[in-house]
């Protein structure tokens, strides 16, 4: 029965990859706006950030972009409203650590 659990687990955390979230932001759409919209039901602003990579501007936007292992990529959030939502995320992160 544990194998099952873990091998439905596995299965769900890999699923996470290959997901992409439409979410487009309103064009000049705040960081924290952009945040509460699109991120906030899975983060929360005090978050310090995951793994081992140092936080910064192109972790960040890197990982918006293209996901990750349980995050869906967020394509459609680029330009000035992913700079943004970077710096907003860097700012929540270096601020509570």
């Amino acid at each position: 029965m544990k194998k099952i659990l873990l091998v439905i687990a596995g299965v769900a955390v890999l699923a996470g990859c290959s997901k992409t979230n439409d979410y487009k932001p309103e064009v000049g759409a705040s960081g924290e706006d952009i945040f509460k919209a699109a991120c906030a039901s899975c983060h929360e602003v005090n978050d310090k950030g995951e793994g081992v990579e140092p936080l910064n501007s192109g972790y960040v936007t890197d990982k918006i972009s293209k996901g990750s292992m349980g995050m869906p990529a967020f394509p459609n959030i680029t330009g000035a409203e992913l700079e943004s939502l970077s710096a907003y995320v860097l700012t929540k992160s270096l601020s509570n650590k």
